[in-house]
C-alpha cells in the first residue's frame, strides 16, 4: 500500500463538502499529488503528495492504478475534477504560428520521436500561446476511466494562468521555480513576455544554480535584479536555499493567495510546499 509523503486533511469530510469541491490531480513521472478545494468557502479539504521513486521498477500506470484504488477519497463524487499532466514534452507556440497540422512535427522536432504518444493541445487563457504536448496513451486512458468527467490540462498551461492571476508584477523580470525531489519547473518572464518554460533535472544544488544562471545569461536577464519566486519542495534553511542566495538578491518564497483560507491543517507544513497547486485549483 502506498502512503503519502505528506498529507493534510481536515476531519470528517462530508459528501456535501465534496459536492462543493474541485479536485485537482497532478501527475508526473516521479510523483502524484492532489488537492480538494471547497469552492464555496475557498478552504482546502485535502492536500496529498505521493513520492513514487521507490516504485521505479514498475510502470507508472501500474503504480497510479494502485493509488487510485487504495485512496478512498479519490472514489467519492466531487463537483469538478481537473487532471494535470506535468511532463516535459511540451512546446509553447505563439498563437499566430499555431496550426493543428504541425503539432506532431513540433513535438518530434523539439523532443525527439523515440517515444510515441498522444498529442494534445490547449489555448492558454490570458496569453497568446498554445501548448502542444505529448503524453502516454495508457496513462490518459487510465485517468479517463477513473475520472470519467475530468477535464485535462498541462501543468505549464495552468502555471502560466495562475502566474497571470496571482504572481505577475508589472515591469519586473521574474523567474518562477517550482521544486520537486529531482527536478524543477522554471518559468522565465521578461518585460511581461514568456521567454522560457522548461523542466530541468538536477542532482545537487550546483546543478540548480547552473541552470538558473544559464537562463539569465542566455536570455539577457540581470541575476541581481530579477525577482526569483520559489515554491515546491525546498526548505528555507536548506543547502539549496543557501546556494540560491549566493547568486540572487531578490528571492521570495511563494505565498498562498489571500483568497484561499489558510486552515490550521495547512499550517502544519510550509505553505510554499503546495501554494502553486492550490493557486492552480483556484484559477483552473
Amino acid at each position: 500500500m502506498f502512503k503519502p509523503a505528506f498529507q493534510i486533511e481536515v476531519s470528517d469530510i462530508k459528501d456535501t463538502d465534496l459536492l462543493q469541491s474541485r479536485l485537482l490531480v497532478e501527475v508526473n513521472t516521479h510523483s502524484f499529488s492532489y488537492v480538494l478545494l471547497n469552492q464555496r468557502n475557498m478552504s482546502p479539504l485535502v492536500v496529498k503528495y505521493y513520492q513514487l521513486d521507490h516504485a521505479k521498477e514498475r510502470l507508472l500506470t501500474e503504480v497510479l492504478h494502485d493509488i487510485l484504488q487504495e485512496d478512498e477519497l479519490l472514489r467519492r463524487p466531487v463537483k469538478e475534477t481537473l487532471l494535470v499532466y506535468n511532463f516535459p514534452e511540451s512546446s509553447l507556440v505563439p498563437e499566430p504560428l499555431f496550426s493543428p497540422d504541425t503539432n506532431k512535427e513540433i513535438i518530434d522536432t523539439v523532443h525527439g520521436d523515440l517515444h510515441k504518444g498522444l498529442i494534445l493541445t490547449e489555448k492558454i487563457p490570458w496569453w497568446e500561446l498554445f501548448n502542444v504536448y505529448r503524453i502516454s496513451p495508457d496513462l490518459h486512458q487510465l485517468l479517463q476511466h477513473q475520472f470519467t468527467a475530468g477535464k485535462y490540462w498541462h501543468y505549464y498551461s495552468l502555471l502560466l494562468k495562475s502566474y497571470k492571476m496571482f504572481d505577475s508584477v508589472e515591469d519586473r523580470d521574474s523567474l518562477k521555480v517550482i521544486f520537486y525531489a529531482d527536478k524543477m519547473v522554471v518559468l522565465v518572464i521578461k518585460k511581461g513576455i514568456v521567454q522560457l518554460m522548461q523542466t530541468f533535472y538536477y542532482q545537487d544544488t550546483k546543478d540548480v544554480a547552473y541552470h538558473l544562471l544559464n537562463c539569465c545569461h542566455q536570455l539577457g536577464i540581470n541575476q541581481e535584479e530579477v525577482r526569483l519566486l520559489v515554491g515546491g519542495l525546498i526548505d528555507r534553511q536548506s543547502a539549496l536555499s543557501t546556494e540560491l542566495h549566493k547568486y540572487f538578491l531578490q528571492i521570495s518564497f511563494e505565498e498562498i493567495d489571500e483568497s484561499i483560507k489558510v486552515t490550521d491543517e495547512l499550517k502544519e507544513l510550509p505553505l510554499h510546499y503546495f501554494s502553486s497547486i492550490l493557486k492552480m485549483a483556484v484559477c483552473a
